[in-house]
């Protein structure tokens, strides 16, 4: 990957800011269960019967944090998933499924890891299988948990991914979407610059407007993409998203809000070159007029101002006459 930088802030810091982005990576792998087991646990995938949906055992799990240790139930003591992955032969295979975005000093993974299996095989008699998939900066996480008291010894290994590890060649040449998802991963974590991020976004857009998947798994795609990888410049910001019609007009990718905010107000908060608009939009009808007549005036296409504050085509051509 090019542009790396120094930077020390996690993929969930920016600009002094704390983002939690855990239910992005959730939406993303309950979408790509199998394409995720395919790149981190390939003996899991090749023996789960990938024609069932895993079951997400919430109930289950909501049960074993049951307990009067109230410190389980606060992170970073908490588990995001466990599954139920059904298998070829018969039967099914659990796994505890956690998402580590914190940088480094967040915490004694290995022991957490450790405690969310026993607390599995304590209420269920069940031994999981584990992933963890690591987001921040964590190349020297470690990846099991050991304990000796008097002659009595513990080793517990788990499966763990780390993004930052992963090679960018394998990923932009992998045809599993879940690889595309981790290298934008990649390109969050080091991208501190707007026009870095911008083209990194340009990027992704491009090379999977050029992939063979379905239209849903591009959109669901995109869609985490452009969240994880968050424009707060509203000019590259529009710049973006014309460049995104244009493949959504080729029919290469399926068309989706960008970072599901209301791009009126994000003009209205974030200011474009000349200085912030002032007041608050609120959906108020002046106020949308307002940005339109200054997106206008900078030369914005109609199709991008309509898009941003929601008003009609005809009222927007309206203004630019």
């Amino acid at each position: 990957m090019t542009d790396k930088t120094n930077n020390e802030k996690t993929a969930g810091e920016k600009d002094g800011e704390r983002f939690d982005y855990d239910g992005f990576w959730k939406d993303l792998i309950e979408r790509f269960f199998y394409q995720l087991l395919k790149r981190a646990i390939p003996e899991l995938y090749e023996a789960a019967d990938k024609t069932k949906p895993p079951r997400f055992l919430d109930k289950e799990f909501r049960d074993i944090l049951n307990s009067g240790d109230h410190e389980i139930h606060k992170n970073p003591h908490f588990a995001d998933y466990v599954l139920e992955v059904p298998l070829k032969g018969g039967g099914e295979e659990w796994v505890i499924l956690h998402i580590e975005n914190q940088g480094p000093g967040g915490g004694n993974l290995p022991e957490r890891m450790n405690h969310y299996r026993c607390l599995i095989v304590a209420h269920y008699r069940r031994e999981p299988a584990a992933l963890a998939i690591i987001t921040g900066g964590h190349k020297s996480e470690k990846r099991r948990y050991s304990h000796s008291r008097f002659g009595t010894k513990v080793n517990y290994e788990y499966n763990n991914l780390v993004v930052e590890e992963l090679d960018d060649g394998e990923l932009l040449g992998s045809e599993n979407p879940i690889d595309l998802a981790f290298y934008a991963a990649k390109c969050a974590l080091w991208s501190s610059e707007e026009h870095q991020k911008y083209n990194y976004l340009r990027t992704l857009a491009g090379l999977l407007a050029e992939r063979g998947w379905g239209p849903e798994e591009k959109r669901d795609l995109l869609l985490f993409i452009e969240r994880i990888i968050n424009i707060s410049d509203m000019e590259l910001a529009v710049k973006y998203r014309e460049y995104r019609r244009q493949l959504s007009e080729e029919g290469k990718i399926m068309y989706i809000p960008f970072y599901e905010l209301d791009a009126a107000e994000e003009v209205e908060k974030r200011g474009i070159e000349q200085g912030k608009l002032e007041g608050k939009l609120e959906g108020k009808l002046e106020g949308k007029l307002e940005v339109a007549r200054k997106l206008a005036a900078r030369g914005i296409s109609p199709d991008i101002i309509t898009e941003s504050t929601g008003l009609p085509v005809d009222q927007v051509q309206r203004l630019m006459n």
